[in-house]
């Protein structure tokens, strides 16, 4: 199968997604190309062809070029199925006759809804109005989880769907003994008994400034929070004056996040809003136990039966819950233990990239077969 790859990402867990689904699907024999700027980091394989794409978010006059390019890269490549990553490549790829997908089976992957990334009411139902019209030129839309699809039902897109999951390679994303984990808390500084991470984009969605306004107010004893990701910390420091340097760390973005996984006794997610975050199968992998607030996605990856929790999830937006559930377990090593041996297992049964490149291909089968109908 010839699939083309569309995504003006270059950062963060779509990255993650890309690279597992490129690699499981030339391993398979599938002839694939990446259309994306040039920004977007190696894939991890040879066996894909990266095609330049002009396309930046913050820059309005970009745009026409990457419908131009897009619509080259449609001709060049005579894909059998297009597989669009985010919002604006879900945008321009579906614009009618502009983009040149007209004639080619389009797969949509919103790696969570245009209209949840604005608050203002104006934009956020445009959004909506645009994501319900573009899914009528949509053969199939894949998402990390159900609840991305609920949504996007609730909203009138009726579009097929199917729930991928989240791929991760779980012999890279593996446990270390305590020796190993010693050792990276030593490199890394870590100075007091206990160490909470927050790994992602420092970003309104990912919610590190509710998180760090309610560790200003009562940090967790013996604690240090660290934050990782790239983006300007200046705001976030200035929610936490008196903890900021103290019990609160930040460090940019980093080329292996494992060290970290490894160093750490929990991993936080108090997301916004989210499409099941990477994050917490790569900690979960790493037998880290996972402390979440029930966005999309969270409760599937981390709690839903029939398999074991591989955590604990509080309610959206809960971030005094949170840290009072990180408490808890920061107090019962038995317990973080056994969350994080049944979290590795959950992640093995559930997402294997073999697993979720099965049902992408399965996805793929059907947007075809709905083209020739």
């Amino acid at each position: 199968m010839h699939v083309l790859h569309v995504s003006e990402v270059t950062w963060g867990g779509v990255v993650s997604l890309l690279r597992a689904f490129v690699t499981e699907q030339t391993d398979r024999g599938h002839d694939v190309a990446v259309l994306a700027p040039a920004a977007l980091p190696d894939l991890g394989t040879a066996a894909v062809r990266r095609i330049g794409w002009g396309m930046w978010r913050r820059r309005p006059l970009s745009y026409v070029r990457a419908v131009a390019e897009l619509r080259a890269a449609v001709r060049a490549e005579r894909p059998d199925v297009i597989h669009l990553h985010s919002a604006f490549a879900g945008l321009l790829g579906r614009l009618p006759v502009l983009s040149g997908t007209g004639s080619v089976p389009v797969v949509y992957q919103p790696h969570a809804w245009s209209f949840d990334l604005f608050d203002r009411a104006t934009l956020g139902y445009a959004l909506r109005v645009w994501e319900r019209g573009a899914s009528r030129r949509t053969d199939v839309i894949v998402a990390n989880c159900t609840d991305e699809i609920d949504e996007g039902r609730r909203l009138g897109i009726t579009t097929p769907a199917r729930a991928l999951g989240v791929p991760l390679d779980v012999a890279h994303f593996r446990p270390v003994d305590e020796a190993e984990r010693q050792r990276r808390r030593d490199e890394l500084g870590v100075e007091h008994d206990h160490l909470l991470l927050c790994l992602g984009r420092l970003a309104k969605q990912k919610g590190q400034d509710l998180l760090v306004a309610a560790w200003e107010q009562a940090p967790p004893p013996d604690t240090e929070l660290l934050l990782v990701g790239p983006g300007d910390p200046a705001a976030l420091r200035a929610l936490a004056p008196t903890q900021w340097g103290r019990s609160i760390r930040w460090v940019d973005e980093q080329p292996d996040v494992r060290p970290y996984l490894w160093a750490c006794d929990l991993l936080v997610l108090p997301s916004r809003y989210e499409t099941v975050a990477v994050v917490v199968a790569e900690a979960m992998a790493c037998e880290r136990p996972v402390v979440a607030c029930a966005v999309n996605g969270v409760a599937m990856a981390v709690s839903d039966p029939p398999h074991e929790p591989g955590g604990t999830v509080v309610a959206a937006g809960d971030v005094t819950g949170l840290l009072a559930e990180s408490g808890r377990l920061l107090q019962d090593p038995e317990r973080r233990a056994e969350l994080g041996a049944d979290g590795r297992r959950r992640v093995i049964e559930l997402f294997t990239p073999a697993q979720v490149v099965d049902r992408l291909d399965a996805a793929y089968a059907a947007a075809i077969q709905a083209r020739r109908r």
